[in-house]
């Protein structure tokens, strides 16, 4: 795991592989083929995409016991190209043997954890990743787990073989064409060994069934863990303002600028679906508010990188203070990423 001074690194691709007609396997290593940073499972890296910002790629590696982790020679990622890319899909996916990228070493946001009982591990598309380094330290240690791989179609499956190899033949695969239907999460969950944690990462749907069902069977909620990925927004050293052009005429000086009201002190929430109202005092965030009354809220990071509590905004204007919407979204005021946004408005709506 990385440190705020770890240097950033600049890795030649070494390797590109198509995993299925949408995902693809891209293998970096340095340019002289030297030890990178060590890893553990759960791992990922971020990787600088040019005018875009930076993108958070979960670390695949089954090759243990070994320095496979501790030190390696190459990072593998499994990267999905969707039609809905804001970019970060369509840089990696353009990536070709001999090229260049510029990434921040390895951090660990979802660690396994030395859990009592077996583990199961859920993966939802191209969740798989982070889930096949986990299966494969467990397997390595000798310990037992329980593997799940969903996806909308067979085809879709990447790394499979992998899968099925770490899995020992055992690893239940689940294709919603196939059967019908969306994978049923509860009988895994129910079926997770006392004391085993269950990690999953997925689509959003899924996490979000997965917290409904470890709360309807009366879990605590650190026995389940998730993640999630999202993008990071553009930070200065991303932006590339366009030159303004010369004025033709002397400008007249602007007026000052009216001071923006900010969400330090106390407002009101008011969730859409109950109309109940909730003050959140200036040491307290809009969740830690609604988990201490009882409100069921989906997040992970508390930090507003991950953008799992992302929530719409019917009324209201927010004081945006993630790093996940665009400059476009935060004017919309639309949505707001209540672990850490506040609000400007002395109330605000929330479509919860």
């Amino acid at each position: 795991m990385s440190s705020p001074t770890a240097e950033i690194l600049t890795l030649t691709v070494r390797e590109v592989a198509a995993e299925t007609a949408a995902i693809r396997r891209i293998d970096l290593v340095r340019a002289d083929g030297g030890e990178l940073p060590g890893f553990a499972a759960g791992s990922h890296i971020t990787v600088h995409v040019p005018g875009i910002g930076r993108r958070k790629y979960s670390l695949v590696e089954t090759a243990m016991p070994g320095n496979s982790i501790a030190a390696p020679r190459h990072y593998q990622l499994g990267i999905r190209l969707d039609a809905a890319s804001a970019g970060g899909g369509i840089y990696m996916h353009a990536l070709k043997s001999g090229d260049t990228v510029v990434v921040d070493p390895p951090q660990n946001d979802f660690p396994l954890r030395q859990d009592a009982g077996a583990p199961t591990l859920i993966a939802g598309g191209i969740g798989v990743t982070p889930l096949l380094t986990m299966a494969a330290a467990l397997k390595a240690e000798g310990k037992p787990f329980k593997m799940v791989y969903a996806a909308r179609t067979r085809s879709e499956l990447a790394f499979l073989p992998l899968v099925d190899a770490l899995g020992g033949g055992t690893a239940m695969i689940h294709a919603d064409d196939e059967a019908g239907k969306l994978l049923d999460l509860e009988p895994h969950l129910a079926a997770t060994a006392e004391g085993g944690r269950v990690y999953i990462c997925g689509p959003r749907p899924m996490l979000k069934a997965a917290m409904d069902v470890a709360k309807k069977l009366g879990w605590p909620r650190d026995r389940l863990a998730f993640e999630l990925f999202y993008s990071v927004a553009p930070g200065p050293a991303d932006a590339k303002p366009a030159a303004a052009p010369a004025p033709t005429t002397p400008a007249p000086a602007p007026a000052p600028a009216a001071a923006a009201p900010s969400g330090d002190g106390s407002f009101e929430v008011v969730l859409k679906s109950t109309g109940k109202s909730y003050t959140v005092p200036p040491d307290k965030t809009i969740v830690d508010v609604l988990e201490a009354a009882g409100v069921d809220i989906m997040h992970d990071c508390k930090k507003g990188e991950c953008g799992v509590c992302s929530v719409g905004v019917v009324e209201g204007i927010p004081d945006h203070r993630d790093h996940i919407l665009s400059e476009a979204e935060r004017a919309s005021n639309k949505s707001m990423q209540i672990c850490i946004s506040r609000a400007k408005s002395a109330r605000i709506v929330l479509d919860l």
